[in-house]
């Protein structure tokens, strides 16, 4: 992967940006070093936020007061005379985790909101901490009296450029833990929340517990600043520095930055804090800064100036040739004349043998799902009526109806994000009814969405490797140090999801960006994704949506490919009739709600109620073995129907 092969790189960078700091912390007099660390500070506050807004999305308005709180009690903790007089590390975890606890309770109280909703309480939460903790003149004054500097391991930071190099130690430490968690599953898990909640319970990651995650370690970040802060300063400094303003100022570091790296939100932090001192006859205030990089950072994009850089960069090293459009014509030519890449057909089959190795054992002969009496009304709206359908194991089972039918209701269902008012749901001889959709995806049961649900951002290995998450071993604990079965489990990973590209042909697209991809390749990403997550059923919903009929074929014909050589189960939803029937052994009809029609391609095509309601009386089906021996990664024929009839 591009993070690893680049890594030496990466590290002789940030060595000589250290030697660089290094120099010029001491050559500069001792205001700019002050100041200096003060931007140090304002980076592991706002590294914290970048982490609850760049990585799941969620606004917080309240990271400058929760900053500002820990200031106060660590000050007031540690202060001899009036204070408590702690040990600074004491005072500093209780501060820590007080501010921790209140973000674990923002949490909680919005388990049920997104967006403006914790805009909203967080904006109150703020609006609480000044009008109670900074009116109490105890802890915001404390009596003038000074607060110590702390003695750690036998040595007293009393100057400034001595407490610079432990600030400075912290971030490094905070930044390596944030690096390791972000390249971990938990990291992928909380970007793949961001990116949509529901695919990421498809997977197996918990989008509730990724939030309270996220909010406990930005208040977790915010703590630690402020027990950095509180001994910065002689005497408490002013809450005017931790009011609301203050909070929108926190913000516009990460959004001008970029939520894809942390040097570039550590480097706006500290360049915030010294631009305003250096142009300091110009009279430039923070603010100004501040609302110029939300602006700035808003227009730019959630990859901010840090993404700007990087693609500067990437067009530097090398220019894109080819497109995705180009690579489809180059196939048809392949197939027309029987010419296959060099190499590529061992390719594949070395990939089908990982893939087979990475996905849990086959399911045993019989039904793999059973949804019984599956009854679902949205107020008076009867969607699903006494709905059953099967899927035997190791079987490709179609779903098919006309608009409205409530196929992706039924869908719904089974994958957990909605509970039937009757029935229930069988899998794997498990009654899964009562189970919610992250841990029927642990159990082996994943899906894709009719709208394509990847993170444009990321690259095709890191959307392949999100869908890994219930498959690497470890703990949180484990990913950041690095345990040796997290790191086997992580390798596996990162193989699984290298023959998942090969078979689905976006190997060649490993490191870009998924914003690059045509929308089809963008579709085998998100069913790449599914596969990673070990599926013994996979739930595909309308995956030709918004695919033209030479895509939407070649897409079934390396699903049905993969169906053949992995043994896999799936059960799929689609409109492409004609191409449905080719593909599928079993197919479930339903109309108004309710089954009308169960059994093979064949038999479904003359029903007469099928044909009645659905397919029309001049409808005809031609089955064919020429889609479904197409080799992986080449490109069928055209489906023979005409588009307007094949998609109902």
């Amino acid at each position: 992967m591009r993070s690893l092969t680049r890594a030496p790189a990466r590290t002789a960078a940030w060595a000589a940006l250290a030697a660089v700091a290094l120099v010029w912390v001491m050559r500069e007099p001792g205001y700019w070093v002050f100041t200096a660390n003060a931007g140090l500070i304002l980076a592991v506050s706002t590294l914290g936020l970048m982490v609850v807004v760049g990585w799941i999305k969620e606004v917080s308005l309240v990271q400058a007061g929760l900053t500002g709180t820990a200031v106060y009690v660590c000050a007031y903790l540690n202060r001899p005379g009036h204070g408590w007089g702690l040990p600074y590390l004491v005072a500093a975890g209780i501060a820590i985790g007080a501010v921790s606890l209140v973000s674990f309770l923002i949490a909680l109280a919005s388990e049920r909101l997104s967006g403006i909703y914790i805009m909203v309480l967080t904006l109150a939460l703020q609006v609480t901490i000044e009008r109670t903790i900074f009116a109490d003149p105890t802890l915001t004054s404390g009596g003038r009296s000074r607060t110590p500097r702390p003695s750690l391991f036998g040595v007293t930071l009393h100057g400034d450029r001595g407490y610079f190099f432990y600030t400075l130690v912290v971030l490094v430490g905070l930044i390596v833990f944030l690096a390791r968690l972000r390249r971990s599953r938990f990291g992928r898990g909380l970007l793949l929340v961001g990116t949509d909640r529901q695919a990421a319970a498809a997977v197996g990651v918990s989008p509730w517990r990724a939030k309270v995650f996220a909010f406990v370690l930005a208040g977790f970040c915010a703590g630690l600043a402020g027990a950095l802060t509180a001994p910065l300063y002689s005497t408490p400094p002013l809450y005017i520095g931790y009011t609301t303003f203050q909070s929108l100022f926190y913000l516009s570091v990460p959004v001008l930055a970029g939520f894809s790296s942390l040097g570039g939100v550590t480097g706006v932090a500290v360049g915030f804090m010294l631009l305003p001192q250096a142009l300091e006859h110009h009279k430039i205030s923070p603010f100004a800064l501040g609302s110029a990089g939300l602006i700035i950072g808003t227009v730019i994009g959630a990859r901010g100036l840090s993404g700007l850089i990087a693609d500067w960069l990437r067009s530097r090293r090398w220019a894109r040739t080819g497109t995705d459009r180009l690579h489809d014509v180059r196939g048809w030519f392949d197939l027309a004349t029987g010419a296959r890449p060099r190499g590529r057909e061992a390719e594949q089959e070395q990939a089908v043998a990982v893939l087979e190795a990475w996905l849990p054992p086959r399911p045993s002969p019989g039904d793999l799902l059973v949804a019984q009496d599956i009854s679902v009304a949205f107020g008076g709206l009867r969607a699903l009526q006494d709905v059953t359908i099967t899927v035997p194991a190791g079987s490709f089972v179609g779903l098919i109806g006309p608009n409205g039918a409530g196929k992706t209701t039924l869908f719904d269902v089974i994958n957990g994000l909605r509970a039937p008012d009757s029935g229930t749901i069988t899998f794997a001889g498990a009654d899964i009814t009562a189970t919610r959709p992250w841990e029927r995806a642990g159990l082996g049961l994943s899906r894709t969405f009719q709208a394509t649900r990847v993170n444009l951002d990321l690259s095709v290995a890191e959307n392949l490797l999100a869908g890994a998450y219930t498959m690497i071993p470890g703990g949180l604990a484990a990913s950041i140090v690095g345990r040796r079965a997290t790191r086997d489990g992580q390798r596996r990973a990162e193989e699984a999801a290298r023959a998942v590209a090969v078979l689905l042909d976006v190997d060649r697209y490993w490191d870009e960006p998924v914003s690059v991809l045509s929308f089809g390749n963008r579709r085998r990403v998100e069913i790449g994704r599914s596969l990673m997550s070990g599926p013994r059923l996979l739930l595909l919903d309308e995956p030709s949506a918004g695919l033209d009929p030479a895509a939407a074929a070649l897409l079934f014909s390396l699903t049905k490919q993969l169906h053949r050589d992995l043994g896999l189960t799936v059960l799929l939803v689609e409109h492409y009739v004609r191409v449905v029937m080719e593909h599928c052994d079993l197919l479930h009809v339903l109309s108004r709600g309710e089954v009308v029609a169960v059994g093979t391609p064949e038999e479904v095509a003359n029903h007469p109620d099928v044909r009645s309601e659905y397919l029309g009386p001049d409808f005809e089906i031609v089955l064919t073995e020429a889609a479904a021996a197409a080799p992986v990664g080449g490109t069928p024929p055209v489906p023979r129907a005409d588009p307007t009839e094949a998609e109902v």
